[in-house]
């Protein structure tokens, strides 16, 4: 017989729900704390569990492709399938979801990562040049806007062959970052009346979708018309086939795609580089050692993927802020049928959160798990760990197609404004998360931007 699942009950009424919508990550980090890696939360309307152990995600993604299933596989759903379409983070389905992985996988092939690496550091520089002319030293910027504006830039570059001055890609880019935001927050409410009802906030949400539409499948034909090659995401996707059956894109899928490359491209890590300057800002030892091994190994000039190798402490610092603050903290999974997980037995309908969170906290597989110590990913101290005890782009054959452009763009990021700049919190500033599908700072990140006295970047020669 299995084992009943710990119920954190919350209000009589409404169970959790008031809690959720205040605070989804701490809500969720507290029952954990206080019920165990598998609990389930009340809630009026839906049961709803949290699982939080790096053995539950192998059960979860590596296993229980047919049993846990994307969200918008539930009756009536309305998460980011409303953004995105069917592309390839929301599809639920995963005999149609295959081959659609088959066509993009090899546009994220690390050898196709290596080449994009040079528009990044191209990006890259074109930020620091506009940070040393808009910013003198000592004044104030906000760093989450700055992140997200050349993570933008950086897809913009390596998905269409275009600079930020592009307007057209930038919307789309602020377009999917606004519809997710509208898409979380409706999920959150207890009163969702149809998107058909013609409320203001219903009817902006609608024209941004269909303005986005048009204006990818404006670019798309541009692209077809003009007959000219740009080697970048775009090509790709136009060129993409299905190995077994020598099928293309369908236009409809095609614009998904794109939509979904753009949300999952930029403002992820964007936040990720967010919260490692939030996090050095309050560890100037570690800052320093960052700066050390950038000043040793660089010597001056910008920092190129050849470079990454010799660089990490660099990568180890981008990989503890990954852990203390993954992008994606809450992954959400529905179960259309009954379900074992661990020693239990989960309801049919009903949704299942893997806090990512809260495993990249768990006590059993990170010793002194709150604190920011970029040592515990050195090899000697990774060598034996839990697989899934680090998993910040998710895991099983559904992990984040672009790991690998993330690591290398947030590292080089990381590395090129460390090399140049110190940035500091305010006196007695207090930063909040806010959780909306990604975790960001709530009010963006206000800090000072010092430059490093005598430290001039010179292009790679």
């Amino acid at each position: 017989m299995k084992t009943p699942i710990p119920l954190a009950r919350g209000s009589f009424l409404f169970g959790n729900a008031a809690a959720l919508r205040k605070d989804p990550l701490g809500t969720l980090h507290r029952a954990w704390k206080k019920y165990g890696d598998l609990v389930e939360i009340s809630l009026p309307q839906r049961r709803m569990f949290v699982a939080s152990h790096p053995d539950l995600v192998s059960e979860i993604f590596v296993h229980g492709k047919h049993r846990f299933l994307k969200p918008a596989a539930q009756p009536g759903s309305e998460g980011l399938e409303l953004v995105l379409g069917n592309g390839l983070v929301t599809n639920p389905e995963h005999d149609s979801w295959l081959p659609q992985r088959r066509m993009i996988q090899p546009m994220f092939h690390r050898r196709r990562i290596a080449q994009m690496g040079q528009t990044m550091v191209t990006a890259i520089a074109d930020m620091l040049a506009r940070w040393e002319k808009s910013y003198p030293s000592g004044t104030m910027l906000d760093l989450h806007h700055e992140m997200t504006a050349v993570t933008l830039d950086i897809i913009n570059r390596t998905m269409f062959s275009t600079t930020g001055a592009d307007q057209q890609a930038d919307r789309v880019g602020a377009a999917v970052g606004l519809a997710a935001e509208f898409v979380f927050q409706r999920g959150r409410s207890l009163l969702r009346p149809p998107l058909s009802w013609p409320l203001p906030r219903h009817r902006a949400f609608l024209q941004s979708q269909a303005e986005m539409d048009q204006i990818i499948d404006r670019i798309i034909q541009q692209r077809r018309l003009s007959g000219q090659q740009h080697d970048d995401l775009l090509d790709m996707l136009l060129a993409a086939r299905d190995e077994e059956t020598g099928q293309g894109m369908s236009e409809a899928q095609l614009r998904d795609e794109v939509k979904t490359i753009f949300a999952a491209g930029h403002e992820t890590t964007a936040n990720a580089l967010t919260w490692t300057w939030y996090l050095l800002a309050q560890h100037p030892d570690a800052l320093h050692r960052l700066q050390n091994e950038l000043d040793h190994t660089l010597q001056g000039r910008l920092p190129t993927p050849e470079d990454l190798e010799n660089l990490p402490y660099t990568r180890q610092v981008f990989q503890e802020a990954l852990r203390l603050y993954p992008p994606a903290p809450l992954v959400p999974r529905y179960l259309p049928a009954a379900a074992p997980l661990g020693d239990h037995l989960l309801p049919p309908d009903s949704m299942l959160i893997v806090s990512i969170f809260n495993i990249h906290r768990h006590p059993d597989f990170w010793q002194r798990p709150d604190t920011f110590d970029p040592d515990r990913f050195s090899s000697e101290r990774s060598a034996g760990r839990h697989r899934y005890a680090f998993m910040p782009f998710g895991a099983g054959p559904r992990m984040c197609i672009g790991n690998h452009f993330a690591m290398l763009e947030g590292t080089l990021l990381l590395a090129a404004t460390a090399q140049r700049y110190e940035l500091q919190l305010l006196p007695d500033q207090t930063v909040e998360t806010q959780v909306a599908v990604t975790m960001r700072p709530k009010e963006g990140l206000p800090m000072r931007l010092r430059a490093r006295q005598g430290k001039v970047i010179r292009p790679r020669s």
